[in-house]
């Protein structure tokens, strides 16, 4: 079995070498490992550098200019040349064992798309937050199983994630030209496309989750909402429509999405122009009731009235994880 792993990167000279390393010292052996340098400002390339002198499976593509997270993943996963790759962003780790267990997993089930596991959030100084899993028990599950739980999210533990080369070839990898929620869009388009996938139930890997001190997250917001509404728009609605499925549950998690994205409207780094360009988005996801009354309970500073909401929702996840 030949697996390449893809890591794209950009502006990660403090954990990038950190990255390849644990691609490089697996207990079975990449066939290669690409890097997707995207203009990196710095000192990223001088370590790309080095270590391409020193690992010789290590190729590293320095991008002329910058593509983005979508592109740039997009151009690495391209570039392999294994019939199974790897997708590890340069800041994560991968644990020797990662591509030996979930190789043995593709064994058993030829016919997944794609295999991932279960994760340890790190922070940004490589200190142990809480395991990630999923509410699943180990094993595979159908493209059809996968696409009816995708309309509740993104169904992975992280993006780390193994791929069936087959698999993005018949998506055209990541065909998706917003900035966020590339990964998501990924894994429903492989199993709109019949692929089923693999889950252990074992941490192999180690996510690095980052304080978002500079508000990052809050400024791309639009761009996040309209990734979801391109999840729902061009692959789950239609995926429901050629089965003949009920698109009930696709309207209802759209208007759930916007409700709880709708609580941005509140936050105080957005200019009144900014939050009807949010609220616009909003309603392309979901123009239900709801999410209207949603958009103008938190305008209004009224969104207290949804706490409980979060409450139920967090109670739910502990349930389903105390249950696998």
């Amino acid at each position: 079995m030949k697996v390449s792993i893809c890591i794209p990167t950009f502006n990660q000279e403090k954990y990038v070498e950190i990255a390849i390393r644990s691609a490089f010292q697996q207990t079975m052996a990449p066939y290669e490992i690409i890097v997707s340098n995207d203009c990196s400002t710095d000192g990223t390339k001088n370590i790309l550098d080095k270590l391409e002198k020193e690992i010789a499976i290590l190729k590293v593509i320095h991008q002329p200019v910058n593509l983005g997270i979508a592109k740039n993943v997009d151009s690495c996963l391209r570039s392999a040349t294994g019939d199974y790759i790897v997708r590890l962003d340069s800041d994560d780790y991968l644990f020797p064992e990662y591509i030996e267990k979930l190789s043995h997993q593709f064994k058993q089930y030829p016919e997944a798309g794609y295999a991932h596991a279960a994760v340890q959030e790190i922070d940004q100084n490589g200190n142990h937050l809480t395991v990630r899993s999923l509410a699943r028990k180990s094993g595979f599950q159908s493209g059809n199983e996968a696409l009816q739980k995708a309309v509740n999210g993104y169904k992975v533990s992280a993006n780390i994630i193994f791929f069936n080369r087959k698999a993005l070839e018949k998506v055209d990898y990541v065909s998706f030209n917003i900035n966020f929620a590339e990964d998501y869009y990924m894994v429903t388009a492989i199993s709109a496309a019949g692929f089923g996938n693999i889950y252990l139930n074992e941490v192999l890997s180690k996510y690095r989750v980052w304080v978002d001190g500079g508000k990052v997250r809050q400024k791309r917001k639009l761009a996040e909402i309209d990734g979801l509404t391109s999840i729902f728009t061009n692959l789950l609605e239609p995926a429901f429509k050629k089965r003949n499925w009920d698109i009930a549950a696709v309207n209802s998690n759209r208007a759930n999405f916007a409700n709880i994205h709708a609580s941005c409207l509140a936050w105080n780094v957005y200019s009144k122009a900014e939050k009807e360009e949010l609220v616009n988005a909003l309603y392309k996801l979901s123009s239900a009731i709801s999410v209207k009354f949603h958009v103008w309970a938190y305008l209004n500073g009224l969104g207290f009235l949804f706490f409980y909401k979060k409450t139920v929702s967090k109670a739910k996840v502990i349930i389903k994880k105390l249950l696998y």
